[in-house]
């Protein structure tokens, strides 16, 4: 069985918080990494729903297709 989101979440917010926390570096400098960051995961995120999309609404074309193909089948 696979963790929950919503403990892999939270698991990750820890490991981040600690990291943030332990790196030595200034608030403005780890505030403009996490910005980089934030811009790559959003980008990310963009690219991971247009791909979703696609492969959803091909895969309801098939579908469709298929049951076109059904009742031609029973028609003839």
């Amino acid at each position: 069985m696979s963790k929950p989101i919503t403990v892999l979440r939270e698991e990750f917010v820890e490991a981040l918080v600690k990291l943030v926390n332990g790196s030595g570096l200034p608030m403005f400098a780890i505030e403009s990494i996490l910005k980089e960051i934030i811009a790559e995961v959003h980008a990310g995120a963009q690219h991971q729903y247009e791909m979703d999309k696609k492969n959803y609404e091909e895969s309801k074309r098939l579908e469709e297709l298929k049951e076109l193909e059904a009742l031609k089948e029973t028609d003839a």
